[in-house]
């Protein structure tokens, strides 16, 4: 088990290329009723800004979505200065060095595409990797996507591969759920959950278009790519956007480059070679325009030629 934690810990873009590992064996529970017995193998956070908790089996065990619910539960009450303190401590234990609460949470906003609240870390999605699956374990994650489908469960599948020279590899696949952009639509749940979701979905749909276009090449280098407010925001709102941007050409001079979480380059910054995220340029542009920041998905607002860029990785899928 500690060599597949140490990999995961390595290189935790094996199962998800968006998340930051957090802390290992996370044991200091705030809660009397918690026990130092109840450690999740990897905590981790999203760069949409959801909690991640990782749990990891040799072999195959009819029980480890029960353990990982537990974990989930128990650390939905976390915040991010909560998180940062983990961080904190695992960093400087794994390090050697002492890290500051400050510099963790630092490190975890800039990880976040997007508006990074305490609110997104109250519905963790949890990952399991295991050698193998049980029909039930299967079973219970299909029917939970359909009673509580707010509680993100994945099933991940590892093998280990001894190439007969002592060196060991590891593959993984991901059995469940079937990998797709997030939808637009919510199902009925308990509303603070739901607007949790919501916020985590629109940055989830953001980060897998911009990934799907940089894998295919659908969009040139260099192209430009244009920021559309129509539908996105009031009139009023846009009206300011659009004022500013208009006031120097090089507001509006945006372009693609070969990144696949950050491809925007904006003439206007400082360093213009500086990479942005779709969701991140929005909301600086937001910001130095004045206006109030909207929740709306950034990969519906930037387009090339005329399509967003959901609609390009969608039409592509």
């Amino acid at each position: 088990m500690g060599d597949l934690e140490q990999w995961l810990i390595e290189s935790p873009e094996m199962i998800d290329p968006g998340l930051k590992i957090v802390a290992s064996q996370f044991s200091r529970w705030q809660s009397e009723s918690a026990s130092a017995s109840e450690r999740p193998d990897l905590l981790a956070l999203s760069d949409s800004g959801e909690l991640v908790v990782i749990e990891l089996k040799r072999g195959s065990d009819r029980l480890i979505h029960l353990q990982a619910l537990t974990y989930a539960a128990m650390s939905s009450s976390f915040t991010r200065v909560d998180l940062a303190r983990a961080h904190a401590k695992w960093l400087s234990n794994s390090c050697g060095e002492p890290v500051s609460i400050e510099d963790s949470l630092s490190q975890l906003s800039a990880h976040v595409d997007g508006e990074w609240t305490d609110e997104l870390l109250t519905v963790p999605r949890i990952i399991l990797v295991a050698e193998d699956f049980p029909g039930q374990v299967i079973t219970t994650v299909q029917w939970m996507a359909t009673v509580a489908p707010n509680v993100g469960i994945e099933c991940h599948e590892y093998h280990v591969f001894d190439d007969g020279e002592g060196d060991k590899y590891v593959s993984f696949q991901r059995l469940y759920p079937v990998d797709d952009l997030s939808d637009r639509t919510l199902k009925p749940s308990i509303a603070a959950a739901e607007s949790v979701s919501h916020a985590i979905s629109e940055n989830k749909r953001g980060a897998k278009s911009v990934s799907i276009i940089h894998d295919e090449g659908l969009i040139p280098v260099d192209s430009r790519i244009d920021l559309s407010l129509e539908s996105m925001v009031s009139p009023e709102i846009a009206k300011v956007v659009e004022n500013w941007l208009d006031e120097d050409s090089s507001r509006r001079d945006v372009r693609w480059r070969t990144h696949r979480s950050r491809p925007l380059v904006w003439a206007e910054h400082d360093d213009p070679n500086l990479g942005w995220s779709p969701t991140k340029l929005r909301d600086e542009i937001f910001r130095r325009a004045g206006a109030p920041q909207r929740g709306f998905s950034a990969g519906d607002s930037w387009k090339f030629e005329g399509k967003s860029l959901y609609e390009i990785a969608n039409s592509y899928r």
